[in-house]
Formats: structure tokens, C-alpha cells, sequence
């Protein structure tokens, strides 16, 4: 229990009130197909980014936390977003939902998924401190029961989120390797992609980026993949009256998490 509230203590509030430096962008003088956004478009991806973070900063629970069927994983998802959106407006929201999901750490977890995206979002909000390897460290072993039967994709991503968070990861076998560039060319092939929702558009974004060094090829041909995810997703954010912006969902948690994986996938692009 003394660890568990470890995170809670004054200085933690301080530190994790100190927003992350924003990536620098380059902007190409002359675009080709599949490289950075060009300069106006990347400036509607950012302000669609902005009007997200303001929207879901808004709908922030009094405790710190958004989502009502499972609050761990929807609060983990948008304090990353928050934390790679690195916008002023979600400064505040961010620095109350870490402490919130610092709180949680000896709760118990059956989703590897769950244990990914909360490790994620701590290993981003959290300051370089003498105590953060031990802390993520303890979050990692955590999530060793819930590791056997999991599915691919929450184990892709488990991978991923252990070397963002310093911690050692499994290694990516062959078949995973060979798996990733046959889902690749099946992407290149049928492009454009008929994806549904924010989170496979993340998800594509996300594997073109790690798997393909950010190039998707048909044949020899490179795709402007950039170009068409970020039209797409900025097409499809709805304003709200009350302020911000948001991707639309069937439920509210389902409208949580589209809103923040949609964030993440602008900031692929």
C-alpha cells in the first residue's frame, strides 16, 4: 500500500504538472508522396489536434479519470494523447489524471491491453526521476499473469510500450517481422484502406512508422498515405457546440477513446 501511494505525494503534483517539450516538424520545400505533411494541412492536423484536447480536457470526471465501463485503459489511452499532444489546454487534466492513474497500480489488471496502455501513459506523464525506472518497472511485472493467451495485438503493442518505457522486452520473432509486411502489402494493395473508426487508422499509421520506416509502397510506387489519413481524419471530427472537437462513437467510452486515438493518429502523420 506504501508503494501504491508513493505517487501521490506533493512533489509528484509538481512534477507531473511540466508539460513535454512539442516535437519539431519538418516541412519538406518539395513534398513527395508519402513524406510529411505539407504546411497547411499539417496546420488543420494541429488545430484538429487542439480542439480534441479541449474537448476531451472538458469532459474530465471530479476525480481525475474519464470512462465508466473501464476507466483504467479509457484514462490510460487519453492521458497518452494528451501527453504526445503536448498542448497547454490539456496541461491540467493531464497532471490530475496521472495522479489518478499513479493511484491505481495495485489494481488488479486481466487485460494485457489494459496493463499496455496504463504503463504507456505513466511512462510518458512521469519526470525522469531516481524512482521512475523502479515505479514502471513494478507496473511491468504486474502484468506478467495477464501476458499468457493474449491476443496479437495487445502483445505487439506490449512490446512497443516496454521499450518506450526503458523496461527489456521480448524479442520480435520472425513470423511477427513476416506477419507485419504481409498486413503492409495487403494495405498498399487495397489502398486506400476501408478502416472503421480512429483506432485502425492509428493502428495502420502506427505499423507504416515502425515496420516500413514510414513508407508504404505498392509495388515501387510510393503511396501518399499521409496525405489521405490525415484528410480523412480531419473530415470526419465533429465540433462541438460547447467548444472542441471530437470523433463520433456509439457509446461515450467508445467516444473517449475515438477522440484520443484520433489525436495519435494526426501525430503519426
Amino acid at each position: 500500500m506504501s508503494h501504491a501511494l508513493s505517487i501521490m505525494n506533493p512533489f509528484f503534483m509538481l512534477v507531473c504538472c511540466a508539460a513535454l517539450a512539442q516535437n519539431e516538424r519538418a516541412v519538406m520545400p518539395v513534398r513527395l508522396p508519402g513524406t510529411s505533411l505539407d504546411t497547411s494541412l499539417r496546420n488543420e492536423a494541429d488545430r484538429a489536434i487542439r480542439q480534441s484536447v479541449r474537448w476531451l480536457a472538458a469532459r474530465q470526471q471530479a476525480d481525475g479519470a474519464w470512462g465508466v465501463t473501464n476507466r483504467v485503459r479509457v484514462t490510460a489511452l487519453v492521458v497518452t494523447a494528451l501527453a504526445a499532444a503536448s498542448c497547454p489546454e490539456g496541461d491540467s487534466a493531464r497532471a490530475r489524471a496521472t495522479l489518478w492513474l499513479g493511484g491505481t497500480a495495485a489494481t488488479p489488471l486481466t487485460s494485457l491491453g489494459d496493463h499496455a496502455w496504463r504503463l504507456l501513459a505513466l511512462s510518458l506523464a512521469l519526470p525522469e526521476t531516481p524512482g521512475r525506472h523502479a515505479y514502471l518497472h513494478d507496473l511491468a511485472r504486474r502484468a506478467q499473469p495477464a501476458a499468457t493467451g493474449a491476443s496479437a495485438d495487445d502483445s505487439r503493442l506490449w512490446r512497443e510500450v516496454l521499450s518506450q518505457a526503458g523496461q527489456e522486452a521480448p524479442p520480435v520473432s520472425e513470423s511477427k517481422d513476416e506477419e507485419s509486411r504481409a498486413l503492409l502489402a495487403h494495405a498498399a494493395a487495397a489502398w486506400p484502406p476501408a478502416l472503421d473508426g480512429t483506432r485502425a487508422l492509428w493502428r495502420l499509421a502506427r505499423m507504416i512508422n515502425r515496420s516500413a520506416g514510414g513508407q508504404l509502397l505498392r509495388g515501387q510506387t510510393p503511396l501518399d498515405w499521409r496525405n489521405h489519413m490525415a484528410n480523412r481524419l480531419i473530415t470526419a471530427q465533429k465540433n462541438d457546440p460547447d467548444g472542441g472537437g471530437f470523433w463520433s462513437a456509439a457509446t461515450p467510452d467508445r467516444q473517449l477513446a475515438e477522440t484520443a486515438y484520433g489525436i495519435l493518429g494526426l501525430l503519426e502523420l
